[in-house]
Formats: structure tokens, sequence, C-alpha cells
């Protein structure tokens, strides 16, 4: 009897353990409070076109410390490569005392923290766009990663 009652309630348990991740439940939530959902990375897409400069690095330095492989969002953040407006880092990023660069420079350091999903559209930059900053933004990613990702070796000598 005390066998079967404990099949019974593991049984239900299994069962509201499904119905928790099917329904998702307890998702993750950002430090912002919006959680990592459709509507999000729609939300994080619209600032990247269409909010101001520092805006779009605050939005691009999140989405970067999220690693977020969305496609819409490695595309919003490439079309950023080439954008040369100089930008506050200090105002959202805790450790970057005056630190001041580019917004494309900002796009191009998220882009290197999502790692291997932006590797295409780096090189389609390089390959492609008429911006001089925009190329240099995706070459230095590109090595970035490459340096990240790339195995220590023997010693020749």
């Amino acid at each position: 009897m005390l066998m079967r009652g404990f099949k019974t309630w593991l049984a239900v348990v299994s069962l509201m353990l499904g119905l928790v991740l099917l329904t998702g439940f307890g998702t993750r939530r950002t430090k912002a409070g919006s959680d990592n959902s459709m509507e999000g990375v729609l939300h994080s897409v619209a600032v990247l076109k269409s909010g101001t400069a520092q805006q779009k690095a605050a939005t691009a330095y999140r989405l970067g410390q999220q690693r977020s492989t969305d496609l819409e969002v490695v595309n919003a953040l490439a079309d950023l490569l080439g954008d040369r407006t100089a930008i506050d880092a200090s105002r959202y990023r805790p450790a970057a005392k005056e630190q001041k660069s580019t917004l494309g420079e900002e796009a191009a350091a998220a882009l290197v923290l999502i790692g291997r999903p932006s590797i295409p559209h780096l090189i389609h930059v390089l390959r492609t766009s008429p911006s001089v900053e925009a190329r240099k933004n995706a070459a230095w990613a590109l090595g970035a990663l490459h340096e990240a990702t790339a195995m220590p070796g023997p010693v020749m000598g």
C-alpha cells in the first residue's frame, strides 16, 4: 500500500514538472524585468533600430551579456558595426569609468560575446560593407573571437 501511494505521488510530481517545463513557468528574467521571450527580443531589436545611440549601445551591451543568439538580434547588431557615433559606456557598464567608445565598437563587442552565431554576419560585413568603420569593427570582432576560441598549441622554439 505504501509503495502504491509513493508511485502515485511520483507520477503526480512528474506530471507537474512536465507542465511547468512546457508552459515556461518560472522563465528567467533579466535585471530590467523583461523576459527572454520573443516579445523581449522584438523590443530589443526595435531599440537597436530606432533608439538613440546611447539606448542602442546599452541594449547591445545587455544583449552581449545575455549571449543572445537570436538571428534578428545578431543581424541588428551587425547593422550597427559602421556607426561611429560616440557613446558613454560608463552610463550602463559598471566598470567603464569615463570609457568612451562608438556605437559600432559596442555592437562588435556584443557580437564577440554572442560568439559563433555572429561569425557569418561578421564575415559578410567584412566582405561586403562599403563602410571602412564597419569592416574595421567586423575584423576586430573576428580576431577577438578567434583569440577566444584558439587552443594553445605547443611552443615552437
